[in-house]
């Protein structure tokens, strides 16, 4: 893939995304993610860096070093992956499943909508213990309402409560249908990249979360 990874596209280039390439970059993951979830694999470790883009600007999922078989029905408990995308149940050492990887990708999603790196003013374990508390991501202020509302849901706490990769690939299709239609794509750019020189990093969450003091 001689694209790079997504994580280097966004944080490195500093490329702020028209809604539309937002939405196809998020689709190109979740077609990769369905593919693993209809195999019974969780990858585990879902995150930007994870994700290369070809020449064409298609994304992949990649790098499988800590993706598991799941056994139909089963879960697993070991903490594995990257703590500013990991899932609260992998935190705790709870059981997990596909879930845990719908988590992550909302964390990805919400890069894609800032152009920012997740809890960024704080170390990683300060980023994991506040998501143990109920702290997510700041939700941009431009952001599409459905774009929000979808990744809103991909991070509640409950993973019975998180979509599947299917239900999310729809949803965004959908919305990539009615951007395309109606041209908004390029004023949600506008509104991102002002947001993105102006607006203060990563702080509280709009649902349940609570503020974690950086104690470094």
């Amino acid at each position: 893939m001689t694209g790079g990874s997504l994580y280097d596209y966004l944080h490195k280039n500093h490329n702020v995304l028209e809604l539309s390439q937002l939405l196809k970059f998020a689709i190109d993951v979740c077609k990769g993610m369905e593919y693993l979830h209809g195999n019974n694999i969780i990858h585990r470790d879902l995150k930007t860096a994870n994700l290369l883009m070809d020449t064409h600007n298609v994304v992949k999922v990649a790098d499988f070093g800590v993706a598991r078989f799941l056994i139909q029905g089963g879960v697993m408990t070991a903490e594995t992956g990257t703590y500013r995308w990991m899932a609260p149940e992998v935190i705790n050492h709870q059981p997990y499943d596909q879930k845990a990887d719908v988590f992550s990708f909302s964390i990805v999603l919400w890069e894609l909508v800032t152009a920012k790196v997740p809890y960024d003013t704080m170390t990683p374990l300060q980023a994991a213990l506040g998501v143990r508390q109920g702290l997510r991501p700041e939700l941009p202020k431009h952001g599409h309402p459905k774009l929000l509302d979808l990744m809103q849901r991909c991070w509640e706490a409950v993973p019975s409560s998180r979509p599947s990769f299917t239900e999310i690939r729809v949803e965004l299709e959908n919305l990539l249908l009615e951007v395309e239609t109606t041209g908004e794509g390029r004023s949600f750019a506008i509104q991102i990249a002002v947001e993105f020189f102006h607006a203060p990093f990563c702080t509280e969450g709009k649902r349940t979360s609570q503020k974690l003091t950086n104690t470094e």
